[in-house]
């Protein structure tokens, strides 16, 4: 961890005591589990599972998990209540139980499925890449593809999708191409309702912690950072809108264990003013 990460930590820490609510965001493959073969084997593990219960039990602490899986993929795998989850990058939202999903959605799971057929076909020559349909959106997986074949698989897939270039919104995940209708709704709006619902009926700061790992994280860490938060990109391919660098899930676990211990005892104003004055 670097001295500068260290002394972002250190504010955040002071900002708590003086009572402002801190929300935790992470993306989920890459940054709260590491990169696995498939997506169900991204199993989350019983330690980073009681990691984020116990920030949540915390005083004006909130969590999120954001991600391109489904919302209730997401919510299966992460399998905590209490937290806010944002699927299919942003347009599928559960606000602490409150289920929004766009508008539109219908609409555009209609123009997923053509996409998806047209790249099922790009893709078939390409041994070891798969296209996994998500109604709302898709993603081209080719981490078992040979790597002098990536560029050129990668290559097709953008042209073949080039018709679609207005309707559609292409991010880089992690060793994968995801696919979503540019509707507006995306991470970072994710990031800014989650904060208006916290907001709801009181004032007071949120301050954004904002881990993510890809290309497809990197307008919320943009995000995060604008509001005077903390981006961390976890790992070598990390967006440059992190202004924090961690090399992996294992050392954002480090960083948060550490957190965790300053928050834990910490008593926020907020608390102590709301408290007996007999035992305040």
């Amino acid at each position: 961890m670097t001295r500068i990460l260290q002394d972002a930590l250190t504010e955040i820490v002071s900002s708590y005591r003086s009572g402002a609510r801190l929300l935790f965001l992470f993306d989920y493959d890459g940054t709260l589990v590491p990169i696995a073969p498939r997506p169900d084997m991204a199993v989350m593990t019983a330690v980073t599972r009681r990691r984020l219960e116990r920030l949540i039990q915390l005083p004006l602490v909130f969590v999120a998990v954001l991600s391109g899986r489904t919302l209730n993929d997401l919510k299966a795998q992460v399998g905590i209540g209490g937290l806010y989850y944002a699927g299919t990058s942003g347009l599928e939202l559960d606000l602490c139980g409150a289920t929004l999903i766009h508008p539109e959605s219908d609409r555009a799971a209609r123009l997923i499925a053509v996409v998806t057929d047209r790249v099922r076909r790009d893709v078939a020559g390409y041994l070891g890449a798969w296209v996994e349909h998500k109604r709302l959106g898709l993603t081209v997986h080719y981490r078992q593809v040979e790597p002098d074949r990536i560029d050129a698989l990668r290559r097709r897939v953008s042209q073949s999708v080039e018709p679609f270039s207005g309707a559609l919104q292409v991010l880089d995940g992690p060793m994968a191409i995801e696919m979503v209708p540019n509707l507006g709704w995306t991470k970072s709006s994710a990031l800014f309702k989650i904060i208006e619902t916290i907001q709801r009926g009181s004032d007071g700061a949120v301050i954004p912690f904002c881990a993510g790992d890809a290309g497809n994280d990197a307008d919320v860490l943009r995000a995060a950072d604008a509001l005077g938060g903390i981006a961390i990109g976890i790992g070598e391919r990390a967006p440059a809108t992190a202004r924090h660098r961690l090399l992996s899930p294992a050392e954002l676990d480090a960083c948060l264990d550490a957190l965790l211990e300053r928050l834990s005892a910490t008593s926020p104003r907020a608390c102590l003013s709301s408290a007996d004055p007999a035992t305040a």
